[in-house]
């Protein structure tokens, strides 16, 4: 495969080269109003639970498609009102709140001052909330949002917005200004420490020619996927930070392979042919890997993932063609010149590839002391790991953003504030077997309204049973019988009701984020069928917490499964062994463990947080755990496929000499992989380094992945492991073996000596 490839890439080069750059501009083109067509719902709900359910009647069912927003009014300072009783004060926020009556998306707007609630006001008297609903429509209430904000003003009083919605926009403003910094900043350091690697200017810009392409490319098919699914907005960061960084570590390997096997004296179409054959299929096989663990996250439920898997696939795939078919092209053209273009300040070096190597002499070292080279280089990955034990999942909220950020400082007040926050209820959607208002039907409301009143953390429930605690069952069934001749009847049936359906909103103590939060939904979902009843749905934000990690337990032991049968079966056709997959899957497990337990340790609990810039948020979002396990289980296959390769390679040049064959793979592939480390890093690091904890969190743990798979993995558990299993390395039943001479993947074994 890969010979007949390298010689149409000999044999035409511009062709190669024409098509790369005409579809590129293509990808540019198509690509470029990709933000146009990317929903806004970031698709976390398990569709087939209850609280999906629930979001789908409140907006078919009900009409209740609103988004609330919270007006938080402090005061100023100065000679401005400061209590909120004064009358300066209110006249302020009435006046504030006035120009929104000419905007259509604003459905309702409810202050401390039109319904007298003491909630809506702070225990000092000096802040107050007024909610806002505004309508959610097509692009999730963003649009009604930033008309809201932008409405919004006052001379006397400060005015700063939260909630779900406000904390949405916030974090998507910032991740849009931390991905084009990221960006920016990737690149320029990527070239500098490219032009170090390779002392070549034109070498150095070879990757970032294949990383731009990469992202061109990945865009233009991410659009495309887009008239067939939805794709959330949180892709594009996903594509930015894979496909860059994985285009310039596989530009990386195959640059270095053809300028070592150039510095060995081979001609121009020879080193392109080997360097193909080598180079090439190991990219092969490390591209397939991490692109294969990414999609296995379709085996989830949510739409999150899936858009995740697919942006990740889909830029780790580009990556490894454009890599595979353009860069080579390029190689062709530029022969020689590859080393061309040296800073003055920068000598050039020989490649060192010989038994004098410092790599070769460490490895000989690692094999010597194999056995406590081992054990040690485990016990430190448990002490990394260790901090797992205290692992909390938790969903994501406010906390996310900078401290500076509008709604972070809204939900601090809230919560520090007043008295009780009330914005995330628990949401109860009944339907009846008969017209809602018929006696039955309200009796059967009223012994649910009990019953839901009585549970332990609840305070209140509201719905049509709620309009006055004076009122008995009786009253109730008179009043909805004749809703007509009595207005806050009839207001709460339009309110709260449609059809045969109702919404109740119950209230509760505990932080809706929880455990015992969900408790309650819990308990409310295994409250006993009343016959009255067709059906009792349990939604809002506890109910979708539960829904998701449940999820999360049901689907992630599937997706964890599945991502290490496909790694085993592309390690067993790339490398025909059984045992060294087996190896490579324990081991990755073991340091993907030990970069949970230093996430923990940052993240969770807050340990360098001054440094990094962030609040420490008290648990993880299962899905930075998720994400990071899916990309961060290939990715650390990445740097072995590099090194085992090379060893493989030399193991049939040597015969099965296994000691030589690791010290030589290691001296070759060490500086490759140290370097390739390095670059990544900086892309990594660059995300990292986002205000937004989500993506910081994404960054890091990828980046403490790539650290830990290039030192302690690479350096040192994988020579020790190889040679304590010497010859057993490469062993395999005869009739896997069989299966694997017949597949012809190692085209090696027709190249000759390399």
């Amino acid at each position: 495969m890969f010979t007949t490839l390298a010689r149409w890439v000999v044999r035409m080069p511009w062709v190669f080269v024409a098509v790369a750059v005409a579809w590129t501009v293509f990808s540019v083109g198509f690509g470029h109003d990709i933000a146009a067509r990317l929903t806004l719902n970031p698709g976390w709900h398990a569709p087939a639970s209850g609280s999906a359910r629930v979001e789908t009647l409140l907006r078919e069912s009900l009409h209740h498609d609103e988004a609330p927003v919270v007006v938080l009014f402090s005061p100023r300072g100065g000679d401005g009102p400061e209590s909120v009783d004064d009358p300066p004060y209110r006249a302020a926020v009435e006046a504030a709140l006035a120009p929104l009556i000419s905007l259509d998306v604003v459905k309702a707007v409810h202050t401390h001052y039109t319904t007298g609630d003491a909630r809506l006001k702070s225990r000092d008297g000096r802040h107050t909330y007024a909610l806002v609903n505004l309508a959610r429509g097509a692009d999730e209430g963003v649009a009604a949002y930033r008309a809201l904000r932008d409405t919004l003003a006052s001379d006397a009083l400060d005015i700063r917005l939260g909630g779900e919605l406000a904390v949405y926009v916030d974090v998507r403003e910032q991740l849009d200004r931390d991905l084009r910094v990221a960006e920016a900043a990737s690149f320029v350091l990527l070239a500098v420490l490219l032009v170090w690697v390779f002392r070549s200017a034109v070498a150095a810009l070879l990757p970032l020619i294949v990383g731009a392409a990469t992202i061109a490319s990945s865009m233009a098919w991410m659009k495309l996927a887009t008239w067939g699914t939805e794709i959330s907005v949180y892709a594009p960061n996903v594509v930015s930070m894979l496909g860059l960084g994985l285009a310039v570590d596989y530009s990386l390997f195959m640059v270095s392979r053809f300028r070592e096997e150039l510095a060995l004296g081979k001609p121009v179409d020879a080193a392109l042919r080997i360097t193909l054959g080598t180079a090439g299929r190991t990219l092969m096989f490390s591209g397939l890997t991490v692109a294969s663990s990414l999609f296995c996250l379709f085996l989830l439920p949510q739409r999150f993932f899936h858009n995740m898997g697919l942006a990740g696939g889909i830029s780790v795939a580009t990556a490894m063609l454009a890599t595979i078919l353009l860069l080579p092209a390029l190689l062709a053209l530029l022969g020689h010149r590859v080393n061309s273009w040296v800073p003055p300040f920068l000598a050039r070096r020989a490649p060192d590839i010989g038994e004098s190597g410092r790599w070769y002499r460490f490895s000989h070292f690692v094999m010597r002391h194999a056995r406590l080279v081992l054990l040690g280089s485990l016990a430190i990955l448990l002490v990394m790991g260790w901090p797992v034990r205290h692992l909390q999942i938790g969903p994501a909220d406010a906390r996310s953003l900078p401290a500076a950020a509008e709604s972070r400082q809204v939900q601090d007040i809230l919560a520090s504030a007043f008295e009780l926050n009330e914005l995330s209820p628990i949401l109860v959607v009944v339907s009846t077997r008969v017209p809602l208002t018929d006696p039955a039907s309200i009796a059967a409301l009223h012994r649910l309204h009990e019953t839901l009143g009585a549970l332990p953390g609840v305070t209140r429930a509201t719905g049509l049973l709620s309009l006055d605690p004076a009122l008995t069952l009786a009253d109730y069934q008179m009043l909805y019988q004749h809703p007509e001749a009595f207005p806050p009847a009839q207001a709460a049936l339009e309110a709260y009701s449609r059809g045969d359906t109702t919404l109740l909103h119950v209230q509760y103590r505990p932080d809706p984020a929880s455990a015992e939060a969900r408790a309650l939904v819990e308990r409310i979902r295994a409250l006993p069928a009343d016959p009255a009843i067709r059906e009792v749905v349990v939604g809002g934000f506890p109910a979708f917490h539960l829904d998701y990690l449940d999820a999360l337990r049901a689907g992630v032991p599937k997706v964890m499964l599945a991502i290490i049968a496909v790694i085993f079966v592309l390690l067993f056709l790339m490398l025909g062994s059984v045992l060294v997959p087996l190896k490579v899957v324990l081991t990755n497990l073991l340091s993907l463990s030990a970069t949970f337990g230093a996430l923990v340790w940052i993240i969770q609990e807050g340990n360098l947080s001054a440094w990094l810039g962030f609040t420490p948020q008290g648990a993880l979002d299962g899905t930075i755990l998720v994400l990071i396990f899916a990309a961060a289980f290939g990715l650390s296959i990445d740097y072995e496929v590099f090194l085992l390769s090379r060893v493989k390679e030399m193991c049939d040049a040597t015969k099965g000499d296994s000691l030589k064959s690791v010290s030589t793979g290691m001296q070759r592939s060490g500086p490759i992989i140290t370097n390739a480390a390095l670059l990544i890093g900086v892309v990594l690091g660059a995300f990292a380094l986002g205000e937004v904890v989500f993506i910081k969190a994404i960054g890091l743990g990828l980046l403490l992945s790539v650290v830990v798979d290039a030192t302690l993995v690479r350096m040192l558990l994988v020579p020790s492991t190889l040679r304590l299993m010497g010859r057993l390395n490469w062993w395999a039943p005869k009739p896997l073996l069989r299966v694997y001479q017949r597949l012809g993947f190692d085209e090696t074994r027709h190249e000759g000596k390399q």
